[in-house]
């Protein structure tokens, strides 16, 4: 998730370490949610430098041009182990079959994910958008995981959906625009708060379906490097040339050495977190991946207010408890 790039959230029973003794096989589970939790600081380390790079008079070509350049890191990463395993005489993609949808995957969640939840930084900032995004991404993922991979749906699992639709609810009401605190900069490129939170839950919305591809990529033939080749391809390759179609140069001249070490810092620290928590997510149940990255939510609303001075009032908080108590409420299983 951009940052927000979490795990899928459905309900699948994760691949087992195949003749493991149960101590062996614990110490496994335990080193996963140890990155599960790695991962999920570091998305929060990304976030706030994408929230420190959206500007409220920034505009389209300017948001898609930080999602694709924050890309480039884990395209680096990539093709360092791709050229490494090629040296050493490995494969690097399965058959096509399995490569096609994920790469359409990536697509959709470069594009739909990253690039709006760029967006709705832009609208409505950190505190409010991280758990909108993280709330929908738990519905999408469990209707998406019960349509196409057939998962269960527990009682625990539903009332946790309930609980995520009425934060969303909450969290709506209680959205500001951030252009109202700086007017000067009101221009035609603001964005209006209803508008950052319908960006925010479609970039989580995307997140959670593609996030069902990216289990079956990691749990199948799929390798690590090839799933992060994919994904931050769609990033770098795709997002960056059209954003210099919409983007002045003038402005890609004028970014500060403060921006590029922020897109730099935001894109590592977003390398590092989908590395971890696709390494993770072979051992995890998806709930439990949920739960552990449900951090998230309260490290960048942390930053948010400290950092850049955003506001959450009583309804905000609310809605942010819900959250939290949705996470919660997942079957873990």
């Amino acid at each position: 998730m951009s940052g927000t790039e979490s795990p899928p959230a459905t309900d699948a029973v994760p691949i087992s370490p195949v003749e493991l003794s149960a101590e062996a096989a614990a110490q496994i589970q335990s080193r996963c949610m140890l990155l599960g939790l790695f991962a999920a600081v570091t998305y929060s380390v990304a976030n706030l430098a994408l929230r420190g790079l959206s500007k409220t008079d920034g505009g389209t070509g300017w948001d898609m041009w930080v999602a694709g350049t924050k890309a480039f890191p884990t395209f680096a990463v990539a093709i360092f182990l791709f050229t490494r395993r090629r040296l050493n005489g490995l494969t690097t993609f399965p058959e096509w079959s399995l490569v096609w949808p994920i790469a359409v995957a990536a697509l959709f969640n470069q594009l739909g994910g990253n690039f709006a939840f760029q967006m709705s930084l832009r609208a409505i900032g950190l505190a409010i958008s991280v758990p909108i995004c993280f709330s929908t991404i738990i519905c999408s993922g469990a209707i998406m995981g019960r349509i196409i991979l057939k998962d269960q749906v527990s009682v625990r699992t539903a009332i946790s959906i309930g609980l995520m639709i009425a934060s969303i609810a909450f969290l709506s009401s209680s959205a500001t625009s951030r252009a109202s605190d700086t007017p000067e900069t009101m221009t035609k490129a603001a964005l209006s708060v209803p508008a950052g939170v319908a960006l925010s839950m479609f970039s989580g919305i995307c997140y959670g379906v593609t996030g069902v591809y990216i289990r079956r990529a990691v749990r199948s033939h799929m390798r690590v490097e090839a799933t992060l080749f994919l994904f931050s391809a769609a990033g770098f390759l795709v997002l960056c040339p059209i954003s210099l179609c919409i983007l002045p140069m003038s402005t890609i001249t004028a970014i500060t050495p403060k921006e590029w070490l922020t897109i730099a810092t935001a894109g590592t620290f977003n390398a590092i977190g989908f590395y971890a928590i696709t390494h993770a997510m072979r051992f995890l149940t998806i709930s439990r991946a949920n739960v552990i990255n449900a951090s998230q939510n309260a490290l960048c609303a942390v930053g948010a207010v400290f950092l850049f001075g955003e506001q959450m009032n009583v309804i905000g908080i609310i809605g942010f408890a819900l959250t939290i108590a949705g996470l919660l409420a997942l079957d873990r299983r």
